[in-house]
């Protein structure tokens, strides 16, 4: 006997609370049911839309795209799934349009106030930039109709190069090439992090592209819901790993400062991962957990990465880079100017270790200590006392 399709009820009993969930989430093809029944991914269901202000419903299909456990609560998250609807954006909005017009004044979203004709959308979808050179891996942090912001792994190409990019649906797995330039490029700890694409449409393809990125919006729309968001001044970055860590088997979270963004993954008890622009693994994670300002975003989920790094026991993680975190708070980071370059003035007699001898090579090849922390893998705390003992010791000074 098949089993039946069960039915999500979200009910609103007032116009105003259906117009704000209409604006920001029913319209773009997806809701947030706080419930604590038991889902699985993928489970198609039922969304009944009850409006008790007028005495109207309407039920729309749709499959479960995100599940926030009843765990979750304790830091913050309402219990429940996150549903997706069935159908393009423009059918979803026919479909709810009769609903909406019944029970008063048609409602609008509100028109963008920023300078863009084509507001941005956070998404984190997979890219590929293909130029003149070797083609660089990615993912979208941001999408518009007109250009897109992509974290990559790599320089990749230069501002002003004629490029391909190609993005990937998240859940369908179709993708799209489109022709772009690069105008302009981020850098984070002295390398490219992140570029600023504009598409490059022809008039033939542009109703294609625009459907395509309405699509990849819509998608990442509703994989957010449900997810927690707040300042990371609230509580201090290894402390919202530390409650994230232990209250979820499974996560992402996400920081951003400025144009920095840094993510971080768990399962199971397990550091997936960690990435810091072009750094990672434990390096990446020294650095972001002593961020004290800026935005968070957690999921109840593990978003994919290119080339993961080998997992490692997260409370043991943590408790490492807080603790060289703690000791690189000891040294004067003053005496170590970020554009200095250290000269060699004797010998290094008996100071060893891998850190120092990688410290003094790179000082002969006349790098600064910004391209030493950012060139040599162990975390930054290390490298900054492996400068404090030849300082100390005389074998390195720093030019003026």
């Amino acid at each position: 006997m098949a089993k039946s399709t069960r039915v999500l009820r979200i009910s609103f009993s007032d116009a105003e609370a259906f117009q704000r969930e209409y604006i920001q989430n029913l319209v773009n093809g997806g809701v947030f049911v706080a419930t604590i029944q038991a889902f699985e991914l993928r489970e198609p269901v039922r969304v009944e839309i009850v409006l008790t202000f007028c005495k109207k419903k309407l039920r729309v299909n749709g499959e479960i795209v995100h599940i926030v456990t009843r765990e979750m609560s304790q830091v913050g998250a309402s219990p429940g799934v996150a549903v997706q609807f069935e159908g393009s954006v423009q059918e979803i909005r026919t479909r709810l349009d009769p609903l909406v017009i019944a029970c008063g004044p048609p409602l609008h979203q509100p028109p963008d106030s920023g300078r863009r004709s084509h507001p941005r959308v956070a998404a984190r979808v997979a890219a590929r930039i293909e130029g003149a050179g070797e083609g660089v891996e990615g993912h979208t942090r941001n999408l518009s109709r007109s250009g897109a912001l992509v974290a990559v792994h790599g320089a990749g190409p230069s501002v002003g190069e004629r490029v391909r990019l190609t993005l990937e649906h998240p859940t369908s797995g179709e993708s799209m090439q489109v022709e772009a330039r690069v105008a302009r490029q981020i850098e984070t700890a002295g390398a490219v992090s992140a570029l600023g694409i504009e598409f490059m449409t022809p008039a033939e393809r542009r109703a294609e592209i625009e459907r395509f990125v309405e699509n990849l919006q819509t998608a990442e729309h509703t994989r957010r819901l449900g997810g927690i968001t707040g300042a990371i001044s609230t509580l201090g970055a290894q402390d919202l790993l530390q409650m994230f860590g232990t209250s979820a088997q499974i996560g992402t979270l996400i920081f951003r400062r400025g144009e920095d963004e840094a993510i971080v993954g768990f399962e199971a008890g397990m550091l997936r991962y960690a990435r810091l622009g072009p750094t990672t693994g434990m390096k990446a994670l020294v650095r972001m957990l002593a961020w004290k300002e800026g935005v968070f975003e957690f999921h109840a989920r593990l978003d994919p990465v290119k080339h993961p790094e080998a997992p490692l026991p997260l409370e043991a993680a943590m408790f490492d880079a807080v603790r060289q975190i703690d000791e690189g708070n000891r040294i004067d980071r003053r005496r170590f100017p970020l554009d200095a370059k250290p000269r060699i003035v004797e010998s290094a007699g008996d100071i060893e270790g891998k850190t120092v001898e990688a410290v003094l090579d790179l000082a002969r090849a006349g790098f600064s200590v910004q391209r030493i922390l950012d060139v040599i893998p162990e975390p930054d705390p290390e490298i900054y006392a492996a400068l404090a003992q030849l300082l100390d010791a005389g074998t390195i000074s720093f030019e003026s």
